[in-house]
């Protein structure tokens, strides 16, 4: 098996071209991925080594032509395969100089012609004698599957990965798991299931660092160091960041809670997939691995179904800036997702829409004041986010029955 990097800025369409093709069937283990040129070339040297390259040519920072040079100038055996949207002659001549095996036509290209490419990339490699990885995808998974089961455990870590720096700081074990009311995920290839791993390992891995596999197409399961990249020294770490209970592995820190509720919003948001996880204490051999999972599996959420957490994360906005003036645009801009899919979960989750939501809360504040304050109406009104004092009786009567000095009076 050759390992491949894969290179393009759209993370939609490095998903869409993991699943375009059979990479294994060509021979390939799809190994990394990055988003630009500056990522590529630090793959390159973390996740060694890269035989073939397929980038796209087009992208910020530094793009694919200059990250193609700077490439074969520290490894000139790996094979490039530029993919393009733009049928450029330019770009095809500076790839033909660069001794590139294709450019191929993003729009027109298929599994054929990609195929033929990772073929001719293959026969340049074995002339060179460069060596293979000696795990496929598969195996590799079922390696790091054997970790989990005391009963299976291996005498020997064999994967380099495992000896990771950032591992001896110590390691949680993360469990994510499709949520008991979440739409099934069956499929002939469990396509669906490879999506979510992929879409989770490309956030987990790339902001933290770690390994991701799989349970028989059931659960994902990330091996994360106990710091994030930017902190995998001790040193780093500022004094009482995470608190003294992290001290002794029993606090999951505030920055990977973060990471997994963007994680569960992203899932939910670009596959329609709820999902659950539990994380493990920190540990510090991975001879614990046994003892962390069967420590996620008891800690995981059972049935957990009812509001949803971007709808929580909405209703916590709305009640901490109740008093200003509201928009479906604002409350989905500061939990990141479109106006359009949180105003249709909004609806699905509490039964009324957005905007009634809003109004209903800020009637009930305003009536809270009435009965507590000497405050006039039209300061009320302003008080709540509404400038329009007659608007504000408007919709304080057609929710009340009466006036908001009808309601004082009572």
């Amino acid at each position: 098996m050759w390992n491949l990097l894969v290179v393009e800025d759209e993370s939609i369409a490095r998903l869409g071209l993991r699943y375009m093709v059979d990479w294994e069937k060509y021979g390939v283990h799809w190994k990394a991925e990055a988003s630009n040129g500056e990522e590529a070339l630090l793959a390159m040297e973390t996740q060694q080594p890269i035989h073939i390259i397929l980038t796209d040519i087009r992208m910020p920072g530094m793009d694919g032509l200059a990250f193609a040079k700077k490439a074969l100038e520290r490894y000139p055996g790996v094979q490039i395969i530029f993919i393009s949207s733009y049928d450029n002659f330019t770009y095809a001549k500076e790839a033909i100089r660069l001794g590139a095996v294709n450019y191929l036509h993003k729009p027109t290209m298929d599994e054929e012609e990609i195929g033929a490419s990772l073929l001719k990339a293959a026969t340049n490699l074995e002339h060179t004698s460069a060596p293979q990885p000696a795990y496929t995808e598969e195996e590799r998974n079922q390696y790091l599957l054997s970790l989990l089961d005391e009963h299976t455990f291996p005498e020997q870590p064999l994967l380099t990965e495992l000896a990771q720096p950032a591992f001896e700081t110590g390691f949680r074990l993360t469990v994510f798991r499709k949520r008991d009311d979440a739409a099934p995920m069956q499929d002939a290839g469990h396509l669906r299931f490879r999506s979510l791993q992929h879409l989770i390992a490309e956030f987990v891995t790339k902001e933290w660092g770690g390994l991701v596999f799989h349970r028989n197409y059931r659960e994902v399961v990330w091996l994360c160091p106990q710091y994030a990249r930017s902190t995998d020294a001790v040193q780093t770490r500022r004094p009482g960041e995470y608190g003294d209970a992290d001290k002794e592995g029993k606090k999951c820190p505030a920055e990977l809670n973060k990471l997994l509720d963007m994680v569960r919003q992203k899932t939910l948001e670009l596959l329609n997939v709820a999902i659950i996880c539990s994380v493990s204490s920190c540990y510090s051999s991975l001879q614990e691995l046994p003892k962390a999972y069967m420590e996620t599996l008891l800690q995981l959420p059972l049935n957990e179904q009812s509001d949803n957490f971007i709808v929580r994360k909405s209703k916590a906005f709305i009640d901490q800036h109740l008093l200003e003036d509201l928009s479906l645009v604002k409350v989905a801009a500061s939990i990141h997702v479109s106006p359009s899919y949180l105003s249709r979960i909004f609806q699905k989750e509490i039964g009324e829409s957005f905007s009634e939501y809003v109004i209903r809360h800020k009637i009930e504040h305003a009536q809270q004041l009435l009965r507590t304050t000497n405050c006039k109406v039209y300061e009320i009104s302003a008080a709540i986010g509404y400038m329009n004092p007659h608007y504000f009786s408007k919709l304080f009567k057609e929710r009340t029955g009466v006036s908001p000095l009808e309601y004082r009076n009572q």
